[in-house]
């Protein structure tokens, strides 16, 4: 059932237990730009900080899909609670506002800590297929939320966090008493996000771990043969006595066109180059085997079996109440954006029915010439059919300020990194340049270690052993261009 509530969407799906909503807003980190990342999430915590929760449960996300607010409870809680969300987003920014900033936590966003996100193989292939706008931005680190300013937040919430570009989800009819006191505004519309690579490549970069992603169209088939390929991973990962699984990761870019991968993160903090080798060749050849002789209908038959599975009935999914809002979860984002992610359970399952090997095949057709593969640097895998594109080098040294490693380092190596007066540049020991342009660098800190991103293109460089080269960079970058976490 579709309604409105002043000005909000309101989709209904009754369902029996304590009645769940959740209040999603057409908005996620793709629509900040390099400099204001981090914005989306900061008004959620500043909406949080009035402590609007009077539900019995509640729970937020800032995800890269979109923004929500979900609680569960009686139907005079819902009212309360959504009522109060809502009074408290239209009261954005807060009289506090230096204090509010300094309470405010970045790495409650998705991404977790700085490292989290920056060596993640997911966030770097994103970042290369898009380089520093929309998904891919993903990769970065948050700007420091004390630089934000009143204004910001107020264009933030005055473009994006409106009744008309939200929709509230219900599993039972809306209290009577319900308001939704949000700042007028119409939905949000958004233009295709430009692709920067498209592939078959493969590159190095500063990751833990290897990664593939396909760019493809969307649907509950291409979700089912992501889940189906990474069934056939994970059993050659283990025959090949690698101690490692594949994840799935999804990302609904557009109407036409979502990435689709998997993730092979080693366990604990170490990533060994020759067994992210070894697992970036069993990804591409896994996914050449699946594109080439499509499924077996075995095969199909296991993921429409899953499918069948009501999502409240998989074990470890989400807890029961996020498993009821979650059937909703998909025409919310139909309404928001017009694509929708399948990511948790891919119904519904008579179109899976309908798949059969030859449609397969049909449908993954177009899989290889888009995929990108990313391994640490140092790994050097045999993907036939791949074209390597690492980072753009040269052999000519710039000119600028020099720094080396410190003395108890530099037994040996002869790299240096060099600080000119428009890039940077890390000079290996070999004498390959790296260049980095200053108007396209960010530095990430983290625990006295310190990374040079190329925001351009989409890579990151390890230069820990240069703290002092670190230390000048951050004298000469723009304040947002440094993301610093003490934790």
């Amino acid at each position: 059932m579709r309604g409105e509530i002043d000005g909000v969407t309101v989709l209904r799906e009754d369902q029996p237990g304590m009645p769940v909503g959740s209040l999603s807003f057409g908005c996620d980190p793709r629509d900040e730009d390099l400099d204001t990342i981090g914005l989306t999430h900061l008004v959620q915590c500043l909406v949080l900080r009035a402590e609007p929760c009077a539900a019995e449960e509640c729970t937020e996300m800032t995800a890269l899909v979109d923004t929500s607010f979900t609680a569960a409870g009686t139907s005079e809680q819902l009212a309360e609670h959504f009522t109060a969300v809502c009074a408290a987003v239209a009261a954005l920014p807060p009289g506090d506002l230096a204090d509010a900033l300094a309470e405010a936590d970045p790495e409650d966003r998705y991404l977790g800590d700085i490292e989290d996100g920056l060596l993640d193989p997911w966030g770097s292939l994103l970042a290369r297929r898009y380089g520093p706008a929309g998904p891919g931005l993903a990769r970065w680190p948050a700007v420091d939320y004390r630089l934000f300013t009143a204004d910001e937040i107020r264009r933030h919430v005055g473009t994006f966090f409106t009744a008309g570009n939200a929709v509230l989800a219900l599993t039972a009819a809306a209290p009577p008493d319900l308001r939704l006191p949000l700042p007028a505004g119409p939905r949000v519309t958004r233009t295709a996000s430009a692709v920067r690579r498209t592939g078959p490549i493969w590159y190095a970069d500063e990751v833990r771990g290897a990664g593939l992603t396909v760019r493809v169209e969307p649907g509950v088939e291409a979700v089912a043969l992501v889940r189906l390929l990474r069934s056939r991973v994970n059993a050659e990962l283990a025959r090949a006595g690698l101690a490692a699984q594949s994840d799935r990761v999804s990302l609904p870019v557009d109407a036409d066109r979502h990435e689709y991968g998997l993730v092979v993160r080693p366990r604990g903090k170490k990533s060994k180059a020759g067994d992210a080798a070894a697992a970036a060749e069993v990804l591409w050849a896994e996914l050449r085997r699946l594109v080439h002789d499509g499924p077996e209908q075995a095969e199909l038959d296991r993921e429409i079996a899953f499918a069948e599975v009501p999502p409240t009935a998989v074990p470890g999914m989400r807890r029961d109440w996020l498993a009821r809002i979650g059937a909703l979860e998909q025409p919310a984002q139909l309404e928001l954006f017009g694509t929708a992610d399948h990511y948790y359970h891919p119904a519904p399952v008579d179109r899976l029915r309908r798949l059969t090997p030859a449609a397969a095949r049909d449908l993954t057709a177009g899989w290889l010439s888009a995929a990108l593969v990313v391994v640490p640097r140092g790994a050097v895998p045999t993907l036939p059919g791949l074209v390597e594109q690492s980072c753009p080098t040269s052999r000519i040294p710039p000119s600028g300020e020099m720094y080396r490693p410190p003395v108890l380092k530099r037994l040996g190596r002869k790299d240096v990194l060099v600080l000119g007066t428009d890039s940077v540049a890390t000079v290996d020991s070999d004498g390959t340049v790296h260049t980095v342009p200053l108007a396209e660098a960010l530095l990430a800190e983290r625990d006295g270690r310190y990374w040079l991103a190329h925001t351009g293109h989409g890579c990151v460089t390890d230069i820990s052993d240069h703290s002092g080269a670190a230390a000048a960079l951050r004298s000469v970058l723009p304040a947002r261009r440094v993301r610093r976490d003490t934790a």
